[in-house]
């Protein structure tokens, strides 16, 4: 879930995966690992066969499902993007369970790009981020904002506060 704050010293942005969320992910990544049990160590395959074939790839088509949930927990970001104008600087800060806390800080004029990005749902709505590009080539979106409203005033904000 994405937070937004806005005051007259700072913008930040943050985006959190909870425990909670890493949790279920994992566990949800474990259940495909059922269909491989079921269909190929469970019957005791003992030759080849189609069915051998057919099922095989069932479970390896599982097994990938499974690594992504799985990955998705594990590697799922922690990240606060930090526009300061103040000091005119913009600090992206970003962790995972397996990543220890990295902190980039970069001037406004090291600020390559800010570009709105728009996310297209099957099943809902679309929703809209903002794209950070920086002269190293370091690029970051975070946060997710329900209008593309909102993500224009933002954008908008931000390079208004670079350029002063």
């Amino acid at each position: 879930m994405s937070v937004v704050i806005q005051n007259n010293e700072r913008i930040e942005i943050t985006e959190r995966m909870s425990t909670g969320l890493r949790v279920f992910l994992f566990i949800i990544g474990l259940l495909p690992w059922m269909a491989p049990y079921e269909l190929l160590i469970k019957p005791g395959w003992t030759g080849f066969s189609l069915f051998t074939l057919f099922f095989l790839a069932i479970s390896l088509g599982a097994i990938a499902v499974s690594l992504a949930f799985m990955a998705g927990a594990v590697f799922g970001l922690n990240q606060t993007l930090t526009i300061d104008p103040i000091r005119r600087t913009i600090t992206h800060a970003y962790e995972s369970t397996v990543t220890p806390l990295r902190v980039r800080e970069y001037s406004f004029s090291q600020l390559k790009s800010v570009e709105i990005m728009t996310h297209d749902w099957d099943n809902g709505p679309s929703t809209y981020g903002l794209k950070f590009t920086f002269t190293d080539g370091h690029k970051t979106e975070p946060g997710t904002l329900e209008s593309k409203i909102e993500a224009e005033q933002l954008k908008e904000k931000i390079e208004q506060i670079s350029r002063e």
